[in-house]
């Protein structure tokens, strides 16, 4: 059974994963509005640049070839944007994945630990609810061993559609220049 320290320290454990899952979120939400900063302060600078471009546009064919000129940057831009925006929030969900599967596997032992000591512990005639216990917490640990890599299998589709859009999306850019 868990004593007083024991429930203690499964709780401080419990707050200090938490803490450090909130902490991992908080910087990837950091460098996402560092990114969008970024993105901002350059597409104003852009902005103004193109403005005095077309304010020195003295007829239609110029006002033409400045146009089909801002639009290739921009491109580049959204899709520069796109792939790093990408990269961060890709980044920090994989952090965050892998330290919830430190904690549940944590979690899993501390559970089996708990089994086993109510195992030595529990009267005669209840080792039935004792291996029910301990196959419905190794069927959970398989749901969820199963549930993760159903998910990483859709994080690598994912990740592998987004390549093959970035792909496209830049071959048909180079196909434009052409």
């Amino acid at each position: 059974m868990m004593n007083t320290t024991d429930f203690m320290t499964f709780q401080s454990e419990a707050i200090k994963a938490s803490n450090a899952l909130a902490s991992k979120s908080m910087e990837g939400m950091q460098k996402l509005a560092e990114l969008n900063m970024k993105t901002m302060k350059s597409s104003l600078e852009s902005g103004a640049e193109q403005m005095k471009s077309l304010m020195a546009v003295k007829d239609v064919k110029e006002l033409n070839e400045a146009l089909v000129a801002f639009a290739q940057p921009r491109s580049d831009a959204f899709t520069q944007y796109a792939k790093d925006a990408y990269a961060i929030t890709s980044e920090t969900n994989a952090e965050v994945a892998k330290m919830f599967e430190a904690q549940v596997e944590e979690g899993h032992k501390q559970l089996s630990t708990m089994i086993d000591g109510l195992a030595k512990n529990a009267p005669a005639g209840t080792e039935g609810t004792i291996g029910l216990m301990k196959q419905a917490l190794t069927a959970t640990r398989t749901a969820y061993e199963q549930a993760s890599k159903a998910g990483k299998q859709v994080v690598e589709m994912a990740e592998a559609n987004v390549a093959s859009a970035t792909k496209a999306a830049a071959a048909g850019v180079a196909a434009k220049k052409k």
